[in-house]
């Protein structure tokens, strides 16, 4: 038996290193694209979209290893991971719905007006997703305090409550911070 758990706690470990590291490189590269603003709209479309799959990538292997594990510690804090992820993929993708509706709206598809007011109820959208974000985000921190041991690891691992060795603003790329030219 503590053989497996020994097994479990390691191959916990490479896991959330994994996923943490593959998530800093994602974030690095966010930074470098905003830095770069303005960019051109097809620029930001294909940034968000991939984006959107590094966070599929990192959600697929999370919830493989929670499929793999019985430990319950493990499964609850890869749950809250897992929300963080899917909110912070909900993000991107409405970043994406405005850069389709900008793209309609250069190309005559849609009344800029039109496009113009949709962004804003979008925006909305975006906002609420972000502090769902940020919610998540002290899930991990409060479930972390009661899970000292877990939280010792994490720590030992260089990884933070949402898998990054450095914080960023928010959650995940925001259309207001970077510009597009058309």
């Amino acid at each position: 038996m503590e053989y497996m758990n020994y097994c479990d706690r390691e191959n916990f470990n490479k896991t959330i290193k994994t996923v943490s590291d593959f998530e800093n490189r994602t974030d690095i590269n966010s930074i470098a694209f905003v830095d770069t603003s303005p960019v051109t709209l097809d620029e930001a479309v294909s940034f968000e979209k991939s984006f959107n799959e590094n966070i599929t990538i990192e959600i697929n292997i999370l919830n493989q290893y929670k499929n793999q594990t019985s430990n319950k510690t493990y499964q609850e804090y890869i749950d809250i991971e897992v929300n963080r992820l899917i909110y912070e993929k909900r993000s991107a993708e409405l970043t994406l719905e405005i850069c389709d509706l900008w793209k309609k709206a250069k190309t005559g598809e849609l009344n800029p007006y039109d496009a113009l007011s949709r962004v804003k109820e979008i925006n909305n959208q975006s906002t609420e997703v972000n502090n769902k974000v940020n919610t998540e985000k002290i899930n991990a921190i409060n479930y972390l305090e009661k899970h000292p041991n877990l939280n010792k690891t994490l720590t030992d691992l260089g990884i933070d409550e949402d898998f990054n060795t450095y914080e960023l603003d928010g959650g995940g790329p925001n259309i207001s911070k970077f510009n597009i030219y058309y």
